[in-house]
C-alpha cells in the first residue's frame, strides 16, 4: 500500500493508469487501480484507497509545498494556471471531446496560451541585456567593498563585458521589437 500512494503523490492524485502499470512491475500483479477510488452509493459503497487512508490530504499538503520552490511570482502564477491546465485535460480525457466536453476543450485551450504567455515572458525577463547591464552596474559597488583588486579588474573590463553582453543578448530580433 505504501508503494501505490507514493505513486498516487507522484502522479498528484491523477494518471491511475500509470499507478496501476507501476504497481505491476514493483510485483504487485494482482494490483488494480479501482482499489484507489470509492466505488458504490449506499450499502454497496466500498471506500477506495485515497478516501480510506486521506491520502487527499496529503496530496494537498504536497502541491501547497510544491510551489514554494517558486522564486517570482510569475513563476507561482505559472504552476497555478499549469495545475488548472492539467487538470484541464484529464477531464477532457474522461469526458472527450465530444460528450459535454467542448467547453472544457475551450478552458483547456485558454489555459495552455496562458501558460505559453506566461513561458515567454519568463524567458524575456531572464536572459536580457537590460537585466546584465543591472547586473553589473549593481555588481561593481558590490565588488568594491569585497575586494578592491576585483573592482578595479571588473572596472578595467567594463566595456569589454558591455560589448560581450551586447553580442550575448542583442540580436536583430530584439532591436527590431
Amino acid at each position: 500500500m505504501k508503494a501505490a500512494f507514493d505513486l498516487y503523490l507522484l502522479h498528484n492524485g491523477e494518471r491511475f493508469d500509470l499507478i496501476e502499470q507501476a504497481m505491476h512491475r514493483l510485483g504487485y500483479t494482482t494490483f488494480k487501480r479501482s482499489k484507489l477510488k470509492s466505488r458504490g452509493y449506499d450499502e454497496n459503497r466500498r471506500e477506495g484507497w485515497i478516501e480510506q487512508f486521506g491520502w487527499e490530504k496529503s496530496l494537498q499538503l504536497k502541491i501547497a509545498t510544491a510551489n514554494t520552490a517558486a522564486k517570482t511570482s510569475a513563476e507561482s502564477l505559472l504552476f497555478e494556471v499549469e495545475a488548472i491546465r492539467k487538470k484541464l485535460f484529464t477531464e477532457i480525457e474522461i469526458l472527450g471531446v465530444g460528450r459535454g466536453g467542448k467547453d472544457v476543450v475551450w478552458q483547456h485551450d485558454k489555459y495552455v496560451n496562458r501558460s505559453i504567455e506566461i513561458l515567454g515572458q519568463l524567458n524575456d525577463a531572464r536572459d536580457n541585456y537590460a537585466n546584465f547591464v543591472f547586473f553589473l552596474k549593481h555588481l561593481l559597488p558590490a565588488a568594491s567593498q569585497i575586494s578592491p583588486a576585483l573592482a578595479a579588474e571588473l572596472v578595467e573590463a567594463e566595456e569589454a563585458l558591455i560589448e560581450w553582453a551586447e553580442k550575448q543578448f542583442v540580436t536583430e530580433e530584439n532591436v527590431s521589437e
